[in-house]
């Protein structure tokens, strides 16, 4: 009998062997996460994928709720990474994880090794860049266009300067990298070019010396106005003509600085619309008529007077034809809602500043009149629209998360807060309002809305059974908006006291675009309103604020003037 050869037997065991060890490390290995491997310093080895993410989600808890503390230049702020739409992707980490394969050395490689890694990092960019404003504010310089300015008569050649900002698309990137691994992380800055180079003003420098080198006569209706120099460089300003890279220059005529500077030799001709309104005699509201008016639209004002402005002697002349302006609210529309009470009325009063008269003015002309039938629900934004130049705003401080800027519109937050009391104390029912970041002392605290374009609103429901008719009027410090319609519920208000105070800080900023902060400290407080019918309470409702403290901003930029003090009064050593 012939027995195999010794070296095909010893062949056979060794097959046998390695396949047993290999096997043996097939199920060492598993079908999970091997051994080794963890995410960010955490192990994770050898679970199943679901028990993982489930460990993970445990364990990372308070590492990702806690704030991110960001840097540029000088300035920092701290952010809820939930808030700012920052997250952990833990399906997508554990995507990367090594999987075991028939290779024999990739199986003893993950029995042996050990991995560590990187969470996949996601970042909502919507989010992230509205969470990074109040940096943006403080560290972004903007680009300057050149443009032309007037030094009384004389036209000046303001140079441009290239701004500096956060750099969006990197921090994205950093803050994806560095979260989870440092305390601290700073923003890269890049800079911005100007639209305008003083290059680009030179061709325009002669037509601004012969804008105002001499009066113009603007024919209304064949009415002689005539504006005088002085006026007419009120009047005029060179502005960058698209928001494209590049931009060109162009002569504007704005209609606004315009009619404030010849006031009743404009209104002799053209007259604004009247809206039907209501006036209390004998203690009941009566139906004032209303009356159609005329303009001139700004285009059609601007296309007339910028080429009469480059002539000469009897050429120097424009004419426009004013056009009928219909009233919003005709009498006979007043007459028939049935009006029979003020059902709420309010008043707040306001510091002079222009562009806060130009802003609340517009905003309660655009709201004078509106009607809201029963069921229906009344819109700050839709009443009032979209704050643009086109129609009439400016620009001006406001609010944006928690810091000055200088925007469109600043200061309609006036004629917000006036139109809420007045629903309040209407009894209306309240829809929509969000209070200012900070206590403004002018406003009844705990009692007062801030509104934006087009998502943060003042609402209230007609719930009163009959139409309500919103009625507005205005001086140079104070606005009112009435409410009328048909009494049917007493209101009486409780305010309690202020709590939880937070002291401001106080830090200095050397951007050009720098705006004062007095600084006012943070608190919290509670105001009821309490709906009665004949005296006896049915109803009560709590609206709890929170102030964050306002801080104290000093502006050490000497170019930072627009609506700034002087620094020695920033710092407190003024009268």
């Amino acid at each position: 009998m012939k027995f195999p050869n010794r070296k095909i037997q010893i062949t056979i065991i060794s097959i046998g062997s390695l396949s047993l060890i290999w096997l043996l490390a097939w199920f060492a290995v598993g079908s999970g996460v091997p051994s080794g491997v963890s995410v960010s310093g955490i192990d994770i080895g050898r679970k199943t994928k679901v028990s993982a993410i489930n460990y993970l989600n445990l364990q990372m808890d308070k590492m990702i709720k806690i704030k991110i503390n960001l840097t540029a230049k000088t300035a920092s702020i701290s952010i809820s990474p939930k808030s700012a739409g920052i997250s952990v992707d833990l399906i997508a980490t554990l995507e990367k994880v090594p999987q075991r394969t028939l290779n024999p050395i990739n199986l003893f490689s993950l029995l042996t090794s050990k991995t560590d890694l990187e969470p996949v990092i996601n970042i909502d960019k919507v989010k992230f860049i509205k969470a990074l404003r109040p940096l943006e504010i403080r560290t972004t310089k903007s680009a300057r266009d050149a443009t032309i300015i007037y030094k009384e008569l004389e036209p000046q050649v303001l140079s441009s300067l290239a701004g500096i900002e956060i750099d969006r698309k990197k921090a994205i990137k950093i803050v994806s990298k560095y979260w989870l691994k440092k305390n601290v992380i700073d923003l890269p800055m890049k800079k911005v070019k100007p639209k305008v180079s003083v290059k680009d003003t030179t061709a325009l420098l002669d037509f601004a010396r012969q804008a105002v080198s001499e009066q113009l006569t603007l024919n209304v209706s064949s009415q002689p106005l005539v504006i005088s120099p002085t006026e007419i460089a009120g009047s005029l300003e060179f502005r960058t003509s698209n928001s494209g890279e590049s931009g060109k220059l162009v002569p504007i005529w704005v209609k606004e600085s315009f009619l404030q500077q010849v006031g009743s030799r404009w209104s002799k001709y053209v007259r604004e619309p009247v809206n039907a309104s209501f006036k209390i005699e004998d203690g009941k509201p009566r139906v004032q008529p209303s009356s159609d008016g005329s303009d001139v639209p700004d285009s059609k004002l601007n296309e007339a007077i910028i080429p009469a402005l480059s002539k000469m002697g009897v050429l120097r002349v424009a004419s426009v034809v004013p056009e009928v302006a219909k009233a919003k609210v005709t009498t006979e529309m007043a007459g028939g809602l049935g009006i029979k009470d003020v059902i709420g009325t309010f008043t707040t009063n306001y510091p002079y500043a222009e562009y806060r008269l130009i802003n609340i003015h517009k905003a309660a002309q655009w709201m004078d009149g509106t009607i809201v039938q029963p069921g229906e629900i009344f819109s700050y934004n839709k009443a009032v629209g979209e704050r643009t130049e086109a129609r009439g705003f400016v620009p001006g401080i406001m609010i944006d998360n928690g810091v000055f800027k200088k925007d469109l519109g600043g200061g309609v937050s006036q004629v917000a807060t006036t139109t809420w009391n007045a629903a309040w104390f209407s009894g209306l029912e309240l829809v929509q309002h969000k209070p200012h970041s900070f206590y403004i002392s002018r406003y009844p605290a705990g009692r007062e809305s801030t509104v934006a374009w087009p998502n943060v609103d003042v609402k209230f429901k007609n719930n009163s059974g009959h139409p309500i008719f919103v009625d507005t009027s205005f001086t140079k410090s104070s606005v009112t908006v009435s409410i009328y319609g048909t009494k049917f519920v007493e209101i009486d208000t409780e305010s309690g006291p202020r709590i939880n105070f937070v002291k401001h800080e106080i830090y200095e900023e050397d951007s050009i675009d720098c705006i004062f902060q007095e600084g006012v400290d943070g608190f919290s407080i509670t105001v009821d309103r309490i709906l009665k019918k004949e005296g006896i309470e049915f109803k009560r409702e709590k609206y709890r604020t929170r102030y964050i403290p306002e801080d104290r901003v000093i502006c050490t930029n000497p170019e930072a003037k627009w609506m700034n003090p002087s620094l020695k009064v920033q710092r407190g050593e003024g009268n």
